[in-house]
């Protein structure tokens, strides 16, 4: 098995206004567990079927311990707030990774915080040698995950037609991604 050297997901890494570092216990305040309760938040995610509490996240945080993957916190660098959070799940046997967001400030949507966080992600994955695959993906009604992954210079490589219901409507989910070292 090649050894993940993403060291750099461990710590933390300043882009722009935006300070991603590893999510901790901490991070766990009331703000987060109202974007993870909110269902407009979590309108397209399957995380919106789930009640979420201060000990199903810290179950959540604590398996990402001792894992090749990497579960993220998106603060401003100004004021230090939590804004959102990015998971990247490596499969260190294939050579993949799987990035995830959420803006949980829904204050701040729009204004390209999420872009630049995902697109900050990526060139570590890009730049990791381990890494030969890239991927994300979105019910197509987000519109929003779907620019930020399009910005970020993945391609739509397939879509689940009519996979999942929202709000009552079948939505299709869109997966993109970007080869690595071409």
């Amino acid at each position: 098995m090649i050894v993940p050297d993403l060291k750099v997901l461990r710590g933390p890494l300043d882009i722009d206004c935006i300070l991603l570092r590893p999510f901790r216990a901490a991070d766990i305040t009331a703000d987060y567990l109202s974007w993870l309760n909110d269902p407009n938040v979590m309108r397209f995610s399957n995380q919106r079927f789930l009640c979420h509490t201060e000990q199903t996240c810290l179950d959540y945080l604590t398996s990402f311990l001792e894992s090749p993957n990497h579960f993220l916190a998106l603060l401003h660098r100004g004021s230090g707030a939590m804004f959102g959070t990015i998971t990247v799940y490596h499969n260190v046997f294939h050579g993949t990774a799987d990035i995830g967001i959420m803006v949980g400030d829904s204050r701040l949507w729009g204004r390209g915080l999420g872009a630049i966080a995902f697109r900050a992600v990526m060139q570590v994955l890009e730049d990791s040698e381990v890494i030969r695959k890239i991927t994300a993906g979105a019910a197509s009604l987000n519109l929003g995950m779907v620019r930020i992954m399009e910005k970020a210079g993945m391609h739509h490589e397939a879509t689940r037609y009519a996979q999942e219901l929202v709000e009552g409507e079948l939505v299709d989910i869109v997966y993109y991604a970007k080869f690595c070292h071409d």
